[in-house]
């Protein structure tokens, strides 16, 4: 395959791709996002969360090196 073929083989891989997944790939992508990153982090400002997570690690009947 010369140069130009092996090219326009990729922009139409490329093209089909996004065809593919279209639309729906920015909103997975953007809800994986904040359910796993953003939500956790902010859950975590809030003191009443903070204070339910060391109470629930203090009654944990083994030790976890790093916590406590």
């Amino acid at each position: 395959m010369n140069p130009v073929q092996n090219k326009m083989t990729t922009e139409n891989g490329q093209k089909d791709f996004l065809k593919k997944f279209g639309k729906w790939a920015p909103i997975i992508g953007g809800a994986w996002i904040v359910l796993n990153i953003i939500l956790p982090l902010s859950l975590l400002r809030i003191p009443a969360v903070r204070q339910f997570i060391i109470a629930a690690g203090e009654k944990l009947p083994f030790d976890i090196p790093g916590i406590g």
